[in-house]
C-alpha cells in the first residue's frame, strides 16, 4: 500500500455543519475518531487540516486545529485568515508556536481580492522563508490576485484548492474549454511554489456522486501538463466528502485515469505533500498515524 498524505481536510469542534441536516453532521463517532481511523487503514500518514471560520458555525476553528495539533502531531493545521490586510508578523509567530504550518484563505469576492493586495510585503516575505503552506480556496477571475503576489515573492508555497475550482460539468469538456475554465490557475504555473489539489470532485461533476468523476478528468489532464504530477496534491475533502462517495474512492479515481502512471499516483497521493511539510519551519515535532 503507497503511503499517503492528505493535502485538504476539515475539523470542525462539532463536526462538520454547513447546512446539512442534522442526521449527516459527523458527531458519532467524532470527526476525529473517525479520520484517524480511516487514515490508518488506508495509510494517511499526515494531514493537512484547512482552517475555516467564515460561517457563525465555525467560528473558533482555529483555536480548536491548534488544540487538536497539540496531541496529534500527524494533525498539520493551516490557520483561517478572516482579515488579510490586517496579517502581522506577531500572528503568524503565534501561530508557528500553536503548530500551524501555513494560512488557510478563502476568496471568493473582489473585496477579498482586493484585501490581499494589502497584506505587508513582509508577511509574504514570512512565510516563503519558513516553507510555509497557503492553502486558498478561490475560483476563476479571483486567482488573479494572486499573480502580482507571487511575481515579487515567487517561491511562496501556494496550494490551490479542489483545481481551482473550475465549473461543474455533466460530460467531459474538450481540452480547449478545459484549459479556458482554468486559464487563471494555468497561469500560475511558472511560479514553482504553486500546488494544485486534486480534491473536491464531487462539487465539479454533475451529479456530485457520479465516481469516479469522469466528466472532470479533462481538468486533471490540463493540471498535469502545466503542472507536472510533482506539483498536484490528493485532498479527500474530509468530512464533506463523505455526503458523496467514500473516503477510498477520494484517492482510488486516480487508478482509473489512464493518463496517470503508478509513479505519478504515489507522488499525488502522498509524495508530494510530505516533500511540501518536511520543509516547513515549525515548533512541533510530527510523526505519523502509522
Amino acid at each position: 500500500m503507497p503511503t499517503r498524505a492528505d493535502a485538504h481536510a476539515h475539523f470542525f469542534h462539532a463536526g462538520y455543519v454547513a447546512l446539512l441536516p442534522e442526521n449527516c453532521r459527523r458527531i458519532q463517532p467524532d470527526e476525529v475518531t473517525l479520520y484517524q481511523g480511516l487514515a490508518r487503514q488506508y495509510d494517511a500518514q499526515q494531514v493537512l487540516a484547512v482552517g475555516y471560520e467564515a460561517e457563525p458555525w465555525a467560528v473558533g476553528n482555529n483555536r480548536y486545529l491548534s488544540r487538536l495539533a497539540a496531541s496529534l502531531p500527524w494533525l498539520r493545521p493551516v490557520a483561517f485568515v478572516a482579515e488579510p490586510a490586517k496579517l502581522e508578523i506577531a500572528s503568524l509567530e503565534k501561530w508557528q508556536q500553536e503548530s500551524f504550518v501555513g494560512l488557510s484563505f478563502y476568496c471568493f469576492d473582489p473585496q477579498q481580492r482586493e484585501a490581499l493586495g494589502r497584506v505587508p510585503a513582509e508577511i509574504w516575505a514570512w512565510l516563503a522563508e519558513r516553507g510555509w503552506l497557503v492553502s486558498v480556496n478561490s475560483k476563476g477571475e479571483h486567482w488573479t490576485a494572486w499573480q502580482p503576489l507571487l511575481e515579487r515573492q515567487p517561491d511562496l508555497r501556494l496550494l490551490v484548492s479542489h483545481l481551482g475550482l473550475p465549473p461543474a460539468v455533466e460530460t467531459a469538456p474538450d481540452e480547449a474549454t478545459a484549459r479556458q475554465a482554468l486559464r487563471e490557475v494555468v497561469a500560475l504555473a511558472p511560479f514553482p511554489g504553486v500546488h494544485v489539489k486534486l480534491s473536491g470532485f464531487y462539487a465539479l461533476t454533475q451529479p456530485g456522486y457520479a465516481y469516479p468523476h469522469q466528466a472532470a478528468w479533462p481538468y486533471v489532464e490540463v493540471l498535469l501538463a502545466a503542472f507536472g504530477s510533482t506539483r498536484l496534491l490528493w485532498g479527500s475533502d474530509f468530512s464533506p466528502s463523505l455526503e458523496w462517495l467514500s473516503f477510498p474512492q477520494t484517492f482510488g479515481l486516480f487508478e482509473a485515469m489512464p493518463f496517470l502512471n503508478k509513479a505519478d499516483r504515489e507522488r499525488i497521493e502522498g509524495g508530494n505533500l510530505l516533500a511540501l511539510l518536511a520543509g516547513v519551519q515549525s515548533s512541533a515535532h510530527t510523526r505519523s498515524l502509522s
